[in-house]
């Protein structure tokens, strides 16, 4: 259930990422009803911006009704929460979304995550969510990033069973170039096993993924990064057009879509 809740703030931990921090804070509904591709909806009152901004859940723990968001500092909302201290209220809505992601059931099925940016939280929790109801499970996540600098969210993946594949455009670590270059040798390897693709992050990443995931008749889910002024599929302002000439609101039909369901700009 869409609650709105002040929520007190655990920690603000800054990372080694120019700019980049990791909110956690308490919020015991929210930790056990948020799933893979949920957003919030935060006010930040800076007195010059008036809608909230959506960000998508990071991390829960049901035990102790924490919670966490990854964002990285870019105008006054996030200026402001990268001042936030123990103690403070994160004034949010949540869980936003009406579709998130599903993992693929098919029996040993590979699940590829490809991410970037603010897209890599949603698929850092569906792969803790997937390896968690099976530690044998075959995750590979390719994050892209343009330095090593900026390779965020994937802390601690590994150790659980995931594989780490990253990718950056200077090549400071991993492979040298986009992350469809890492991609796309996945998926003409021989043999390939039951494979299915997520991804969130900047749209033209999201668009060249999903492009190539059709080709090569890959189911692929994808988080759409738009402009969600409402979050709750009131105001349009999240519009999507479809194959059949229709549209879709991101924020209540989405946020998560099967590459075939939209049109890709």
């Amino acid at each position: 259930m869409i609650q709105k809740i002040l929520a007190p703030i655990v920690r603000n931990e800054k990372l080694s990422a120019p700019g980049h921090h990791v909110l956690t804070f308490h919020a015991p509904d929210l930790a056990r009803a948020a799933r893979p591709g949920h957003f919030i909806a935060v006010h930040a009152d800076t007195g010059a911006q008036i809608l909230r901004r959506p960000f998508s859940v990071y991390t829960t723990d049901a035990e102790t009704g924490n919670c966490s968001i990854l964002f990285s500092v870019y105008g006054p909302s996030t200026s402001m929460m990268a001042k936030y201290a123990p103690g403070d209220l994160l004034d949010l809505i949540g869980p936003l979304g009406g579709k998130v992601f599903a993992a693929d059931s098919r029996p040993a099925a590979r699940h590829i995550m490809v991410g970037g940016g603010y897209g890599v939280p949603p698929l850092a929790f569906l792969t803790r969510q997937i390896l968690a109801a099976d530690r044998g499970a075959t995750v590979l996540f390719v994050n892209g990033a343009r330095t090593r600098d900026f390779l965020v969210g994937t802390d601690g993946l590994d150790d659980i069973g995931a594989t780490l594949l990253p990718a950056t455009d200077d090549g400071s670590h991993g492979y040298k170039g986009r992350v469809t270059g890492v991609l796309e040798p996945l998926l003409t390897v021989a043999g390939r096993p039951p494979t299915a693709i997520y991804t969130c992050g900047p749209t033209p990443m999201m668009k060249a993924v999903a492009e190539m995931a059709m080709a090569f008749d890959v189911p692929c889910q994808a988080s759409l990064e738009v402009f969600m002024p409402c979050g709750i599929g009131i105001c349009m302002g999240c519009a999507i057009p479809t194959p059949d000439g229709r549209y879709l609101r991101g924020c209540v039909e989405g946020p998560v879509f099967e590459a075939r369901e939209i049109v890709w700009k």
